[in-house]
């Protein structure tokens, strides 16, 4: 009998790393020969012709339904950022414009104009 209690951990890392090496050898195997090379090519070149005929597809159909693209939608929100920075230039001039002494703040109501004194108190005497 063994004096080690049994290790429920270890014998799991065990069973990973054998899982691991032979994951590793199959495709090692698999990857050696020109023919896997051919077929991933392949494969990726379909790929690229059924992702451009998707978006070409999705881009008809949206433009029948006067809808947006994405391409559109990011324009539009990279003009919306454009003004919105051109916004905040501006708020920050006027904002330094109204701290500089002797000019009035944006806020500020003109005072109101009051009329003339035209009459004089009567002379006593």
């Amino acid at each position: 009998m063994t004096d080690k209690p049994f290790d429920p951990v270890a014998a799991w890392a065990d069973m990973v790393q054998k899982w691991e090496q032979e994951i590793n050898g199959w495709s090692a195997k698999m990857t050696d020969n020109e023919q896997f090379g051919a077929l991933v090519g392949n494969v990726s070149r379909i790929q690229l012709v059924v992702q451009r005929m998707v978006a070409e597809q999705m881009e008809s159909m949206l433009t029948t339904l006067a809808m947006p693209t994405k391409a559109q939608v990011e324009e539009l929100a990279e003009r919306m950022a454009g003004i919105e920075d051109s916004i905040d230039r501006l708020r920050l001039a006027i904002e330094a414009r109204v701290l500089v002494p002797g000019n009035a703040p944006v806020d500020a109501a003109p005072a109101p104009v009051e009329p003339k004194r035209t009459r004089k108190p009567p002379v006593k005497g």
